[in-house]
């Protein structure tokens, strides 16, 4: 009874655990590549488990709403290359050191770019859950 309450205890703690460890790598991989290129793999994985599941268990949203977060977060990314390029950046989403930018933009970048890689986590982590229960 000890061991089965453990077991049970540490199946509830591996979401978290796991979300913290894809969010980790995510990052770690938009370091080394490019975060497009994570990204895309990350949505390409997505849909694979989630057709695997749907195949299996029927049609939900699952899907849906990752892809409805991932379109909100290509915007804001095309809001500040749109942004950028106005103030007269040379690159669309790397660092622009113009005067004419407001002093907060760095942040809004950042949290920007944070905000995408902890939807990568996220994703990564319900490919692992999509899998396993596939």
């Amino acid at each position: 009874m000890v061991v089965e309450l453990e077991m049970k205890g540490m199946s509830r703690l591996q979401p978290p655990i796991l979300f913290i460890a894809s969010t980790i790598l995510t990052f770690l991989l938009f370091n080394a590549l490019s975060f497009l290129l994570v990204t895309a793999s990350v949505i390409l994985l997505l849909t694979a488990s989630y057709a695997a599941k749907y195949r299996q268990e029927g049609v939900g949203a699952g899907l849906a709403y990752f892809g409805l977060a991932y379109i909100g977060f290509g915007l804001g990314l095309l809001g500040i290359g749109l942004l950028q390029t106005h103030a007269g950046c040379i690159f669309l989403i790397g660092d622009c050191y113009q005067p004419t930018l407001p002093s907060y933009w760095f942040y809004f970048k950042v949290a920007v770019n944070l905000g995408l890689t902890t939807l990568n986590g996220l994703a990564l982590t319900f490919v692992y859950l999509n899998i396993r229960r596939s």
